[in-house]
């Protein structure tokens, strides 16, 4: 997917994550974005760790280092992000999550996958949110998977 991404324009940008002192994990993340002049990107992935970031997004960044770096969000781009964990016990290979995958793929969503349990799901401008929702929360009743929303405001 990289080198389709740098065909098609793309460059990486750097996204700093919010955290606490102490917490673990990252402290940023790296997304593709469309360059569109004067320090602003367009948001052409979908973050895992971000919150309040979605695809179509338009950011500043800075140039100031290897790769540009986010420092605000200047227009929302209509999407949500929600971010999904499934099960230990399962992996994003296992047929019902790739059926799951498939059925939101079919709607209009797109996602990204980070194996073997973490999927983004961006949810286009046009799509019932409350339906997604709804099919999501099924797998999160059974124990299969954990979802959050990322950013649930598309303004």
């Amino acid at each position: 997917m990289d080198e389709a991404q740098r065909e098609a324009g793309y460059v990486r940008i750097v996204v700093p994550l919010d955290r606490d002192p102490g917490d673990d994990g990252p402290d940023d993340e790296w997304v593709w974005a469309e360059p569109l002049g004067a320090g602003r990107y367009r948001i052409e992935s979908t973050p895992f760790f971000a919150y309040g970031l979605s695809h179509g997004d338009v950011v500043c960044a800075s140039d100031t280092t290897d790769l540009p770096r986010m420092s605000d969000v200047e227009r929302k781009g209509g999407h949500r992000t929600l971010r999904v964990a499934v099960d230990p016990q399962w992996t994003i290979e296992h047929p019902d999550i790739r059926e799951l995958l498939a059925g939101f793929a079919d709607a209009g969503c797109s996602w990204e996958s980070m194996p073997p349990q973490i999927i983004a799901l961006d949810i286009p401008p046009d799509l019932d949110v409350e339906r997604v929702v709804e099919v999501l929360q099924g797998p999160f009743d059974e124990g299969i998977l954990i979802w959050e929303w990322a950013d649930p405001r598309p303004c």
